[in-house]
């Protein structure tokens, strides 16, 4: 590790370059890259878009797609363990019919455009390293904090406001019946487990004797299991970002049950990334399947079609994989990605491994479109079940299809694919409007944004200001 302001030598990396023992490390390594499954397997597992089965629905009417951005900063100048974490997310609301009515006449009508859609942000803060909430712990105080983010940040769409706090205890109720309080497995102080600590929106206190420490429904995340107390907090800050991104919603689906829930029928929602949590929060994916399956059969009992919902994956391995075998999928084709396949050659897991069992809420399929591009999606079950099943061999040795690989398990995948592809844009590569658009709203982008970042941290902290970031800003801002 170096000293501040030390550099290194120009030919520091020539050790490094020449060395055997390098060289030899790298050429014992493999990368499924290299190997790329026999295009006849990936033909095999592909059908037709117009093949599928479709459940009867409406056209969809709207998209509201959801994005998220986060930034750490370094809060003072010099002093690099002092950090601060901010996120931002945010839904964009699509009139379909509009937007695509928009370019019927041969330019597109921008101001059409505009009308077509509405943004929703919800920004936050957090404590990172050597940032304290007075008389607590580095660790205690993003607990607190992340309870007072998600009890300030939500919508009003819908009437009074619907906190990402109460997203939370709606997937641990049910739809428009949110939870009145949660159950933690243990306390984040003592770590006492098996006393069902009960803990309301309002807080509560861990039940063992010698502890009775203060408790926050946010608590029930676990995202403080990673928490830093010196040093970088970036993926404990893209944690609470992920979860407040699928809680926003959660926030909307709720919404619109609550007060329009025939519309809901006619919704499109797309999150950017996997229908999937990771790390400490991965058991909120049972809760979100569960709240997904109990809204399906409420709509069912009243005749209404469940509403699209749809992860679409920009960057990652299965992105990559789909870039490698693109020209195996006939255009307009859908590929159904079975376990032994992702196994065998995406995640290089042994071929029984149950892949996708503790973070999945929903399957992940290839899509090559009309335009030929190809899309990474994940959609659930319908009305339910597990996305993925542990595989199982018959006697012969040959693997079993189950009911998690029919494609007759996602009735919702033909409608989802359809309007995805007339949503397409040719600004980048592989990607649809409202992806964009809600990536365009949350972003926080990496130059002026970071300056204007930093300088708030410090203003705030009543640090001193890093007078390099603010000649930097007013640069950018109002030239020389």
């Amino acid at each position: 590790m170096s000293y501040s302001r030390e550099r290194a030598s120009r030919l520091g990396h020539v050790p490094t370059a020449l060395s055997p023992a390098i060289a030899d490390a790298m050429r014992r390594w493999d990368t499924p890259a290299l190997y790329p499954p026999d295009f006849g397997d990936v033909a095999a597992r592909c059908v037709a878009l117009a093949d599928l089965a479709g459940d009867q629905r409406p056209d969809p009417a709207f998209a509201i797609a959801f994005d998220g951005s986060s930034q750490e900063v370094e809060a003072r100048a010099g002093y690099p363990s002092i950090r601060v974490g901010f996120f931002q997310i945010a839904g964009v609301y699509v009139d379909i019919v509009k937007f695509l009515a928009a370019g019927q006449h041969g330019l597109v009508d921008v101001r059409e455009l505009e009308r077509a859609q509405i943004t929703q942000t919800v920004n936050s803060v957090l404590p990172s390293s050597n940032v304290f909430v007075r008389g607590a712990s580095g660790r205690e105080s993003l607990r607190v904090e992340l309870a007072r983010a998600f009890e300030d940040g939500g919508i009003t769409d819908f009437g009074s406001k619907f906190t990402l706090t109460d997203a939370l205890l709606a997937i641990h109720g049910s739809p428009g019946v949110p939870a009145s309080s949660i159950s933690l497995s243990k306390c984040p102080i003592c770590e006492t487990a098996g006393l069902g600590h009960t803990v309301s929106r309002s807080g509560g206190r861990c039940a063992a004797p010698m502890c009775g420490a203060p408790l926050y429904v946010t608590d029930v995340l676990r995202i403080y299991e990673e928490f830093a107390e010196d040093g970088p907090n970036v993926l404990t800050l893209t944690r609470a970002m992920n979860i407040a991104e699928r809680l926003l919603l959660v926030a909307y689906l709720d919404g619109f049950f609550r007060s329009s829930t025939r519309h809901l029928s006619r919704g499109l929602f797309i999150t950017d990334g996997p229908l999937a949590v990771y790390g400490p929060i991965a058991p909120m994916k049972s809760k979100l399947r569960e709240y997904w399956e109990s809204l399906c059969a409420q709509l069912d009992q009243v005749d209404l079609a469940p509403p699209l919902l749809v992860g679409i994956e920009k960057t990652g391995r299965f992105v990559d994989h789909a870039a490698v075998i693109r020209d195996a999928i006939p255009y307009g084709h859908v590929m159904s990605l079975d376990t032994p396949y992702i196994n065998a050659h995406i995640t290089n897991q042994d071929e029984e491994h149950y892949y996708g069992k503790d973070e999945f809420y929903g399957r992940r399929f290839i899509y090559r479109t009309s335009t030929g591009e190809v899309l990474v999606v994940s959609v659930p079950r319908t009305p339910g079940g597990a996305p993925y099943e542990k595989p199982v061999r018959d006697s012969s040795g040959e693997f079993v299809r189950q009911d998690s690989d029919s494609f007759d398990s996602y009735p919702t995948l033909r409608a989802t694919l359809e309007v995805l592809d007339r949503l397409q844009t040719k600004l980048y590569p592989n990607a649809v409007i409202p992806v964009a658009l809600a990536h365009s709203a949350a972003s926080l982008p990496l130059g002026t944004g970071r300056s204007v970042l930093t300088l708030l941290a410090q203003q705030a902290l009543g640090m001193p200001q890093d007078s390099v970031s603010l000649s930097r800003l007013r640069l950018q801002h109002f030239g020389k």
